[in-house]
């Protein structure tokens, strides 16, 4: 597998508590910074990671724009189970952050294989339509109120739950995202922390 970048300047593609049966070992923030943390070296080992796991990262170029007029943002969105072209690209609101949560522009995003399993109906989301995705990386652009430990600007990832990673801005809870450190592309970001907890969760709680 490899990188799928949308090349800049494409402006008219500008970009649940419900827990996936198959990944009940999704631990909190605090491992997910762990993992990028004390990786310095992490970016060498991406084409390994992206040959070895089935998904790819596309990254989202996004035009610049005031966190207050970005109302409106493009998401690829699913309104009935099926194949590929079931996925529609739309627009829809983003909205401002309530307490606790933050706004998330995504600068990149996994691609996972449980997103088809969501797509087909073999796993039921929460609500239909909805937005795809369970992994990203992307920069805070509004944070709600009186929120602290995030500021617009930082650099964040997440994985799991809630689904809405297909998409060029979503609202997170702050207590899924963690920082990701300067050294660690966001691509690299992207691709890692869902399957490396798969590989956690295989060796960890399978093996032994």
């Amino acid at each position: 597998m490899g990188l799928l970048p949308i090349r800049p300047g494409f402006q008219n593609h500008r970009s649940t508590q419900l827990l996936c049966a198959s990944y009940p070992f999704i631990p909190n923030s605090i491992y997910f910074s762990q993992i990028l943390s004390s990786n310095k070296n992490l970016s060498k080992c991406l084409p390994f990671t992206l040959r070895t796991r089935k998904s790819v990262v596309r990254a989202l170029a996004t035009e610049s724009a005031s966190p207050a007029a970005a109302k409106m943002v493009k998401a690829i969105r699913v309104h009935e189970l099926g194949g590929p072209e079931v996925l529609k690209w739309e627009d829809v609101e983003v909205g401002e952050p309530k307490e606790g949560e933050v706004r998330v522009k995504n600068k990149a995003i996994g691609l996972n294989f449980v997103d088809v399993y969501f797509r087909k109906g073999v796993y039921k989301a929460a609500t239909v339509p909805y937005t795809p995705g369970v992994e990203a990386c992307g920069v805070v652009t509004a944070v709600g109120p009186g929120l602290t430990g995030r500021q617009v600007g930082d650099l964040v990832a997440y994985a799991g739950q809630p689904m809405g990673s297909y998409a060029e801005e979503q609202i997170l809870p702050a207590n899924r995202i963690v920082p990701v450190p300067p050294s660690i592309d966001p691509t690299v970001a992207a691709s890692l922390l869902l399957k490396g907890m798969t590989a956690q969760f295989l060796l960890r709680s399978c093996f032994k």
